[in-house]
């Protein structure tokens, strides 16, 4: 099959790079768009810091198991207050006092958590639950921008192709023009027939315009999501042929169910909806702490002047008796987050199921329609063969050859749609299973 100048060169920016070459300088290949999108997009480091704080969270509800030490100093100045006055003969009048003027006090106090029976346990697991989730939600962040990109990627080229091929069709029409003016000024065709020719050639033109326009929008919205400024170059390199394998439909509903990240996060809030059932249950549970305490002070009778060391230990039981009924509502609320997660699940169930299937009808469908491209390209060439000898021989006019190319660009743009539909629903296929943007 023999192509046209300009969809060889359009085919040939699409043409996937040798095996070993590294791609060149400045060029922009899908894996590299997914990795810059997946580094740097701003609500994926949202996501990420979604992650650093649900492990803090961690440490701080694991903090409680752990010794807590506190040191205090304290001054006080006190007026004098006399026990007993004295009287010895000769001498002044004095007084035996029962405090000091200035006081002080150090101490150091340690406490250590003996038992809460089981209530920190289940916070402390409930906590890395929680990051468990956080960590989920920002796999499904990074699966939803990286098949967004490989979307838009693919969208530049295929509306760039596109752009290519009305180019072409431009350039036909406006040769055609050329001969149809200058066969008027020699009286061998009507104003009827460069009247045409003009209407075609605006209509082309018009196409393009509509197509460049739809070219510049998609190539911002890839530039957005690399996080490049308007105008910066697009420079892209790929193949509508990916190889994107697609597994049987059973074993992708089944990887879905157990893969998709946002039924990973569903499945994660189950849990932690269930370790806060289990923590609250523990709520009026009693804890039991022992304490360890030792300073210096001054003012302790009979020697109010020295400094005295002490150590002071113990342990302490607290035993809820009446909490107002907040362990009572901390439960309901568990339990309802339970239930609420246990629907999100077998709705999902319902959505991922319904998702792989669709997947593979547009797979399927796609498949189909571009085995028919590539009959209707082959048979739009075959008639543009057959219509230059008719020209060429004089058998028919101008505008019959016209509709012949225009037929041929036409099977060309229908395979281009073809393939792009198809290497998208290869990857609908594979969003719809769990399976991370192919790059």
């Amino acid at each position: 099959m023999k192509h046209s100048p300009l969809l060889a060169l359009a085919f040939a920016a699409l043409a996937p790079l040798a095996l070993g070459d590294s791609p060149t300088p400045g060029l922009l290949t899908l894996d590299k768009a997914i990795g810059d999108v997946i580094a740097h997009y701003p609500s994926l480091d949202g996501a990420r810091a979604a992650v650093d704080a649900a492990r803090a969270r961690t440490i701080q509800s694991n903090s409680s198991r752990l010794p807590q030490v506190s040191g205090a100093a304290d001054y006080m100045y006190n007026s004098l207050r006399p026990y007993v006055a004295i009287s010895i003969p000769g001498a002044p009048p004095g007084a035996i006092y029962e405090n000091v003027q200035d006081s002080y006090g150090l101490s150091v106090t340690a406490r250590q958590l003996l038992t809460d029976f089981g209530r920190t346990d289940k916070v402390v697991e409930m906590a890395r639950s929680g990051q468990v989730t956080a960590q989920d939600a920002l796999e499904e962040a990074q699966h939803q921008l990286g098949y967004q990109t490989i979307e838009s990627f693919y969208g530049v080229i295929l509306l760039r192709s596109s752009a290519d091929v009305a180019r072409e069709e431009i350039a036909s029409l406006e040769e055609a023009l050329r001969i149809s003016q200058k066969k008027f000024d020699a009286g061998s065709a009507t104003k009827f027939d460069v009247l045409t020719t003009q209407v075609r050639l605006s209509n082309a033109r018009n196409q393009l315009t509509d197509t460049t326009a739809s070219l510049e929008k998609q190539e911002n919205g890839l530039r957005e999501l690399l996080g490049w400024d308007i105008g910066t170059p697009l420079e892209l390199t790929g193949d509508f042929d990916a190889n994107v394998p697609a597994i049987g439909e059973s074993e992708a509903i089944a990887d879905g169910l157990h893969n998709r990240p946002e039924m990973k996060v569903a499945i994660d809030e189950e849990h932690t909806s269930r370790l806060q059932l289990d923590a609250a249950d523990r709520g009026n549970r009693p804890t039991l702490d022992a304490q360890v305490s030792g300073g210096m002070e001054n003012g302790v009778v009979p020697s109010l002047y020295d400094n005295r060391g002490y150590v002071v230990a113990g342990f302490a039981l607290d035993v809820p008796i009446f909490t107002g009924r907040r362990v009572t509502g901390e439960k309901l609320e568990a339990g309802a987050g339970v239930r609420s997660a246990q629907a999100k699940e077998r709705e999902l169930n319902q959505t991922i199921t319904n998702d792989v299937a669709n997947a593979y009808s547009d797979l399927n469908a796609a498949k189909a329609r571009l085995g028919n491209a590539d009959t209707l390209v082959d048979q739009a060439n075959e008639a543009l063969s057959l219509a230059k000898v008719r020209y060429s021989n004089g058998v028919i006019t101008d505008f019959e050859l016209l509709d012949a190319q225009s037929a041929y660009r036409a099977a060309e743009l229908s395979r281009l749609q073809a393939r792009y539909d198809c290497v998208l629903a290869r990857q609908a296929v594979a969003r719809a299973a769990g399976v991370a943007p192919q790059r």
